[in-house]
């Protein structure tokens, strides 16, 4: 079955009623009919002029007015977080954005490109006086997106190109208007003409900075296009910090392996090497880094950082590095045992979480006991318990009840539900370890000990907790 897409979002089904009715209609009756539609929105009018007239004035002045009047009902001063319900009219400009969207679907691409490039620079305009611009960020990059659809096909190419440049320099590269978006609007006329305006702009040179300069960035688009690995780079590594993850993303793609290993080397010396969720342009993904050392024929390397990852964090996720590394290299135990040992030395200090945690991953649930009990279980508690449940139900369980017990400490009833959702799992994991009447002791013990907290009396009576 067909379906009509409305401006709400909605698919409207064309049902097989509505398609006989149409086509048992005469030419007349179809132009009334349309008239008739397009009276219902003012959205339904334009859409028929723009289809009759794909360049009409008027229409393009309303839509003009339309999107003017949306900016008008931003309001970009922070407001209190817990007040979800206040309007700062983003979405009204979102709705705009959605109406010259269809337009354009319709092929209405002249006046839409006029539009939106008068947007374009009306939110450019109101991100140099607003702190809070973000909040218009995801409608300024569909507006960027839509400007270059629209500009396929422009009749004066090297207007466009200067244009963009001019655009670019004037807002900072805020709407992001990137080449990429309009490149392909571009014949060789535009291209010598965007070069050239680029170039008077000069860049900043040896200090060169492509993400705080939007001239850099320019300098960079080009370079990328032309296929200047050369150039790229150095614009890259010109400021403070180079930008070794985008420097290395490049020279892997051109096949530039020797380079690879030789900037990352620079990374490692520099410290900038670190896990994914904290890697930005400066900084080279452990995972990447290893992985280039590994395919370079530099297995040493690629262990010392993991080596260097692990020792820092004792996480798990630094544990399963090393042992791929270690793995990669032949020396899997050896790595193994140097890494339990590094964890049980910082345990004596930190505590055993971490260590309960690396023993758990990997797989020995019995060395975990034994480093809780020489450490303490810490934050890791939980995980210990569930991965002891059918192992150790007795060990888990009345580790359950010290955590219960710790949590008593102060009177909190927001927190009861929470405890006797644990107190209740705790009689469960004694009841598989077949000692239901060491946990119906307890139970009375705590009854008694914590009478005079009805709060507390009356979850545990909910749960079945009862003496």
């Amino acid at each position: 079955m067909k379906n009509v897409i409305g401006p709400d979002g909605v698919r409207y089904p064309v049902t097989p009623d509505i398609e006989r009715f149409l086509r048992s209609m005469d030419r007349d009756a179809l132009q009334w009919l349309a008239l008739e539609m397009a009276g219902y929105s003012p959205e339904a009018m334009r859409s028929l002029q723009l289809r009759a007239t794909p360049e009409d004035e008027p229409t393009a002045s309303e839509l003009v007015a339309a999107v003017d009047a949306a900016l008008a009902g931003v309001d970009l001063d922070y407001h209190d977080p817990f007040y979800e319900d206040v309007d700062d009219g983003v979405q009204g400009v979102e709705e705009s954005v959605d109406e010259l969207e269809r337009h354009l679907d319709g092929g209405a691409h002249p006046v839409v490109l006029r539009v939106v490039q008068h947007l374009l620079t009306r939110l450019g305009a109101l991100a140099r006086d607003a702190d809070n611009a973000d909040a218009l960020l995801e409608v300024a990059e569909r507006a960027s997106a839509l400007f270059g659809r629209a500009a396929e096909g422009h009749p004066d190419p090297v207007t466009l190109a200067r244009w963009v440049v001019d655009f670019r320099v004037e807002y900072g590269g805020w709407p992001s208007l990137t080449l990429d978006a309009v490149a392909h609007a571009f014949d060789e006329p535009a291209w010598d003409a965007y070069r050239a305006g680029v170039a008077t702009l000069g860049g900043s040179g040896p200090a060169a900075d492509p993400y705080r300069s939007e001239t850099d960035r320019m300098l960079l688009e080009l370079a990328d296009h032309d296929g200047d690995v050369e150039g790229a780079v150095a614009l890259l590594s010109g400021g403070d910090r180079p930008y070794y993850r985008e420097i290395l993303r490049r020279l892997r793609d051109a096949g530039r392996l020797a380079d690879v290993l030789a900037w990352l080397d620079r990374a490692v010396t520099q410290g900038c090497v670190d896990v994914s969720w904290r890697a930005g342009p400066t900084i080279v993904p452990v995972e990447d880094a290893v992985g280039a050392f590994l395919d370079g024929g530099r297995p040493d390397a690629a262990l010392v950082i993991a080596r260097t990852m692990f020792d820092r964090d004792l996480s798990v996720d630094a544990l399963r590095l090393l042992r791929h590394v270690a793995e990669r290299c032949g020396r899997g135990d050896e790595q193994r045992t140097w890494a339990f040992e590094r964890a049980t030395l910082r345990a004596r200090t930190s505590g055993g979480a971490h260590l309960v945690r690396l023993y758990l991953a990997d797989g020995n649930v019995t060395n975990a006991w034994e480093a809780a009990d020489a450490f303490g279980a810490g934050h890791a508690w939980h995980e210990l318990v569930d991965a002891s449940e059918d192992g150790f139900p007795l060990r888990a369980a009345r580790l359950c009840l010290a955590q219960v017990l710790e949590s008593l400490t102060t009177p909190d009833s927001k927190r009861y539900p929470a405890i006797v959702d644990l107190l209740v799992k705790t009689r469960a994991l004694y009841d598989t370890a077949g000692h239901r009447a060491e946990a119906d002791a307890e139970i009375i013990r705590l009854r008694e000990a914590y009478r005079r907290r009805p709060a507390l009396m009356s979850a545990m009576n909910r749960a079945g907790l009862s003496s």
